[in-house]
């Protein structure tokens, strides 16, 4: 009996904390604080080191996003000191956790350092693939500290990192902080690309919430930390919701998604096989892919593979 109800705990846990973390990737800061306090009651109750510090380290964002950095720090301190060496997976995150406070107390140089040392001491199969949200951290720290050719380069591999991982949440938010960082190097083309990008990602992801109010709040929250976009010709906006593909390079965009191969879309297109290829690499440049599985993806989340 005591083991159900021990189990029971954590099952309501796990569900209070991926409750919290939909609502935190919406950015609904309040709804996500509630649910990520009560998963952490509960994962008190059980005892679950685990739990309890997964739960801390997202409940501490939380309170960032909802702008009470006191409480982020209270709740972080409670469970692990910010100058701790982190020794397991749950550690690690309560640090990551720590070092967006610090970004957001305005100490870039702490939050550099974390970053760097989490970057560095990860796991040989996690290093071998860039780790989106650690990148973004670093990236901003090097901003703060007006590093801004090495931030670019960071964000960029963040960026890298998230298509990888198909971190569409962190996409949009990578997008900006490189708008920012090349804004402030005064390449201003570069910035208004990046900032539509994040646009364009904001738009996607609120397309697939279907209630209203929530994607109503999340397209509205997330555009305002946007600079004010000026208005564009209905030409210019088909072209930026595809990322400026072409309708041919669609066209391959629908046959790579169906899962056929250069030769075969050649042959459906009546076309050269180099000619597809030349589109193929097109495609890979303007998404920033590396393989056509990425392509194929990005078709169908955007409905793309049915047509």
């Amino acid at each position: 009996m005591f083991d159900n109800v021990f189990l029971h705990a954590q099952w309501l846990a796990a569900a209070y904390f991926t409750l919290g973390r939909v609502y935190f990737l919406l950015l609904e800061a309040n709804l996500a604080v509630q649910a990520f306090e009560t998963g952490l009651a509960l994962a008190r109750d059980t005892g679950s080191a685990w739990w309890v510090g997964t739960i801390t380290a997202y409940l501490a964002q939380a309170y960032l996003l909802q702008g009470t950095r006191p409480r982020a720090a209270a709740v972080l301190q409670a469970v692990m000191r910010r100058d701790q060496q982190p020794t397991s997976s749950t550690e690690r995150r309560l640090c990551w956790a720590w070092g967006e406070l610090a970004l957001a107390n305005d100490e870039a140089e702490v939050a550099l350092s974390i970053a760097g040392r989490l970057l560095d001491s990860a796991p040989g199969a996690t290093r071998a693939q860039p780790i989106p949200w650690l990148l973004k951290l670093k990236g901003e720290a090097l901003g703060a500290l007006a590093r801004r050719e090495e931030a670019i380069q960071v964000l960029e591999e963040a960026r890298r990192g998230a298509l990888a991982r198909q971190e569409q949440p962190l996409l949009w938010q990578i997008h900006r902080a490189l708008g920012r960082q090349h804004r402030r190097l005064k390449q201003e083309d570069l910035a208004r690309r990046n900032f539509a990008s994040a646009r364009q990602e904001i738009a996607f992801l609120a397309s697939t919430i279907d209630d209203g109010s929530l994607h109503d709040q999340f397209l509205q929250a997330a555009l305002a930390t946007l600079p004010r976009e000026k208005p564009i010709s209905a030409n210019r906006a088909a072209k930026q919701a595809y990322a400026g593909l072409t309708e041919r390079e669609l066209e391959v965009v629908v046959l790579i998604a169906q899962g056929k191969s250069n030769r075969e879309i050649a042959e459906v297109l009546v076309v050269a096989k180099i000619t597809v290829e030349t589109h193929v690499n097109n495609i890979l440049h303007k998404l920033g892919f590396t393989s056509r599985t990425q392509i194929a993806v990005w078709a169908v989340e955007r409905g793309l593979a049915k047509h």
